[in-house]
């Protein structure tokens, strides 16, 4: 399913860069399409790895790192605390894992 949404977002993209070229009215929704395809497809390239679980990764590291990309996002200043605390815990995370019997 998500080669198939790729390959119609991408075929859409042709078409329309095609037909129309790169005039106002068509160029946003040509470009939307172009990179949403190319996303796709990457992620139907990636699927088989991310099928498989990360074993290295704990799960509440996978969740803050998220969480701080949200964070990073909505305002950029919080990256100076945001990536130093996701390093921390992954630290300590690692830590606590490696004393586990």
């Amino acid at each position: 399913m998500i080669l198939v949404l790729a390959i119609v977002l991408l075929t859409t993209f042709a078409v329309i860069f095609w037909n129309e070229g790169q005039r106002g009215e068509h160029k946003m929704l040509a470009n939307a399409a172009g990179r949403v395809g190319l996303v796709m497809a990457g992620l139907w390239i990636a699927w088989p790895s991310l099928l498989r679980p990360i074993n290295w990764l704990p799960p509440g590291i996978a969740v803050l790192g998220v969480i701080a990309i949200g964070v990073i996002a909505a305002r950029p200043v919080l990256a100076i605390g945001a990536i130093p605390l996701v390093g921390a815990a992954l630290f300590v995370t690692t830590i606590i894992r490696s004393l586990k019997p």
